[in-house]
């Protein structure tokens, strides 16, 4: 009986580590709003993940309607928050339209990169933005298509496998308990 708690415990244990292999980082807001209307150009973008960033492998790039890029290239974690980048602007290159942030982020936990787009304009109303893409997702947009890197790497080929175990560990484990239960005459 000892045992089959022992196993039981384990199986527990592979369960809920498995289960955070799946996390990639997404946008949860930006400064200034996603979608937002605003009257000046902005000095800054700040993006807040709910996933801890590396930040040698982070990067926000902002461009104009026209394509050209008007960020700084200056991508840093903001203010030593392992959750949040900015980038530095240049106001002088930004006229009225809908500006394009696309952003692209490894996370240390799995190692796996995801990336997408929002928008914010300038004395110009913006269209909805789509949610975040995750990596297995497919939203199509007809002007800011949202691009992910492949999912099969081997983190989650083995959160998988763990799982999978898992789930086959817990029904051999009932089985064995109720066979047990069976043979007390319980």
């Amino acid at each position: 009986m000892n045992k089959i708690v022992a196993c039981f415990v384990l199986t527990l244990i592979f369960v809920s580590t498995a289960d955070s292999v799946f996390a990639h980082a997404a946008v949860v807001a930006c400064a200034p709003r996603i979608g937002a209307n605003l009257a000046q150009p902005p000095s800054q973008i700040v993006c807040q993940f709910d996933q801890p960033l590396d930040p040698a492998k982070s990067s926000l790039k902002v461009t104009a309607p026209n394509g050209q890029q008007v960020d700084k290239n200056d991508v840093r974690l903001f203010e030593g928050d392992r959750y949040s980048i900015v980038v530095s602007l240049d106001a002088s290159k930004m006229s009225p339209g809908i500006y394009t942030v696309q952003w692209s982020v490894t996370d240390p936990t799995d190692n796996v990169e995801t990336s997408g787009t929002v928008q914010f304009g300038i004395n110009t109303v913006v269209p909805p933005t789509p949610t975040v893409v995750l990596p297995g997702q497919v939203i199509l947009t007809p002007d800011a298509p949202v691009n992910t890197v492949a999912s099969n790497s081997s983190t989650d080929l083995i959160s998988r496998f763990l799982i999978g175990l898992g789930v086959i560990l817990l029904v051999v484990m009932g089985i064995l308990y109720w066979r047990t239960r069976q043979s007390e005459g319980f």
